[in-house]
C-alpha cells in the first residue's frame, strides 16, 4: 500500500503545486493543501504512518541542508544583530500570549507555561521553500529569518529545560544546556577545518555521484548530532549546508540536492505536514484552540517584526521578517509530546498544537508573497 500511496502523493503534489502557480500562488501552498484533502481532516485516503513520516524528515532536511548551502555567511553575520532580536522577540511575545491564555482559561502554572513554550520556535521549512520559489532566499530579508529560527530553536529549547525542572521532570539544567554547547562548537570547529579536506577526498574518490552523496551524509550526520544534543534535526542539517557552502563543491551539491528533494522527499514533505492534521481530536475545545492559533499569529508577526523594526529593519522589511517567522513545526511537536508524556497537558493540546503547525503553513505563503509584493526581484533586495 505503501507504494501506491507515495505513487498517489508524487504524481497529484505536482499537479497541486502546478496549479498554485497557475493561480499566482506558491506551490508549497497546493502541496499543504492535497495533504489536509487526502488525509483524515479530508477524504481520509492516506495516513501519515511511519514509513511516509521517515520519507518526510529526510524531505525536511534535505531542504533546510538546501538553505544552509545558498545562505552567505558574510551576509549572515552582517544581520547577526536583527537575527538575534528577531528571534527574541519571537519568542518572547508568543510565549506570554500562550501562556497568559492558557491562566484565562483556568489552566493551571505548568500547563500554561508548556502551551507558552510550544507557540515559540520556528520551523522556516515552509518560508525556506516560499522564499526559494521566489527567489528571495538570498535577500537580507532570508538570512535574518535563517538566522534567528535557529536561534530561536535553541532558545525554546532551554525554555523547555527550565520548564520540565520546574514541574519535577528534570533534575539536571546543566546537562541539556551543555550537549548544546558542545554541539555547536563541535558542529563548527569540524565543518570549518575538515569540511573542504573531506569534499576533496570524496572529489579524488571518483565514486558515482561521490560528491554528493558523502555530504548527504555529512547532513544526516549533523542533523542526528543535533537531535542528540537536544535540537531540532532540522538545525543540524542547516549549518550543515552552511558549512558545506563554504567549498568549493557547493554548486554540485546544491544541483544534487535540488534533483533529489524536488523529485521525491521535499513534495513528501509538505503533503505530509497536511496529512497530520486531525480536527476530531480537539474534543470540542475549539474556541481555546482557535485563540491559541490566533495568538501563535499575531506573537511571531509581532514580535519578530518589532525585534527586527529595533535592530534597524525598515517596517516593511520587519513585516516579511515577522511572516517570515510564523510557522510552528517539529520543536512545536516535540515540545507538545513532551508534556503528554510527562501528563503536563492533555490529548486536545496536542491535536490543537497539529492544528496550528499546519494552519501557519498554509497562511505563511500567501502573507509571505503578499508582504514582498513589488519588491526587487530576486537577490540582495534592500531592507525596505
Amino acid at each position: 500500500m505503501i507504494l501506491l500511496h507515495l505513487a498517489v502523493i508524487i504524481i497529484l503534489s505536482k499537479f497541486a503545486a502546478a496549479l498554485g502557480d497557475k493561480f499566482r500562488q506558491p506551490p508549497v501552498l497546493g502541496m499543504l493543501l492535497l495533504g489536509l484533502i487526502l488525509g483524515p481532516s479530508g477524504i481520509g485516503l492516506i495516513q501519515a504512518d511511519i514509513v511516509l513520516k521517515s520519507l518526510a524528515k529526510i524531505g525536511v532536511i534535505i531542504l533546510l541542508f538546501m538553505a544552509g548551502l545558498q545562505t552567505d555567511i558574510l551576509q549572515m553575520r552582517q544581520v547577526g544583530k536583527s537575527s538575534f532580536l528577531t528571534a527574541s522577540g519571537g519568542v518572547l511575545l508568543p510565549f506570554l500570549l500562550g501562556f497568559g491564555l492558557s491562566l484565562g482559561f483556568g489552566y493551571n502554572l505548568i500547563k500554561g507555561l508548556i502551551i507558552g513554550a510550544i507557540l515559540t520556535a520556528t520551523s522556516v521549512s515552509v518560508t525556506v521553500m516560499t522564499l526559494m520559489d521566489m527567489k528571495r532566499l538570498k535577500s537580507n530579508e532570508g538570512t535574518v529569518i535563517l538566522g534567528a529560527a535557529v536561534l530561536d530553536d535553541v532558545i525554546a529549547i532551554i525554555l523547555l529545560t527550565f520548564i520540565l525542572g520546574l514541574a519535577g521532570s528534570s533534575s539536571n539544567f546543566l546537562l541539556p544546556l551543555s550537549k548544546i554547547v558542545i554541539f555547536f562548537f563541535l558542529s563548527f570547529t569540524l565543518g570549518f577545518f575538515f569540511f573542504g579536506r573531506i569534499m576533496r577526498l570524496a572529489e579524488r574518490l571518483h565514486a558515482s555521484h561521490g560528491v554528493v552523496a558523502i555530504a548527504l551524509g555529512m547532513a544526516f550526520f549533523y542533523s542526528w548530532s543535533a537531535e542528540y544534543a537536544g535540537v531540532a534535526h532540522i538545525t543540524g542539517a542547516y549549518i550543515a549546508g552552511l558549512l558545506l557552502g563554504r567549498t568549493l563543491m557547493k554548486r554540485r551539491i546544491l544541483a544534487g540536492m535540488e534533483t533529489l528533494g524536488q523529485s521525491l522527499f521535499i513534495a513528501i514533505f509538505f503533503v505530509e505536514v497536511g496529512l497530520e492534521a486531525e480536527l476530531r481530536g480537539l474534543n470540542g475545545g475549539y474556541l481555546f484552540i482557535s485563540l491559541l492559533i490566533f495568538a501563535a499569529i499575531l506573537g511571531k508577526i509581532i514580535g519578530s517584526g518589532l525585534g527586527g523594526r529595533i535592530s534597524g529593519l525598515k517596517p516593511k522589511g520587519a513585516l516579511r521578517v515577522g511572516v517570515g517567522m510564523l510557522p510552528r513545526g517539529e520543536v512545536a511537536l516535540v515540545i507538545a509530546s513532551l508534556g503528554i508524556t510527562n501528563n503536563l497537558i492533555g490529548q486536545p493540546e496536542l491535536s490543537g498544537t497539529v492544528l496550528m503547525v499546519v494552519v501557519t503553513a498554509i497562511l505563511t505563503p500567501a502573507l509571505l508573497k503578499l508582504a514582498f509584493k513589488n519588491g526587487i526581484n530576486g537577490g540582495k533586495n534592500e531592507n525596505v
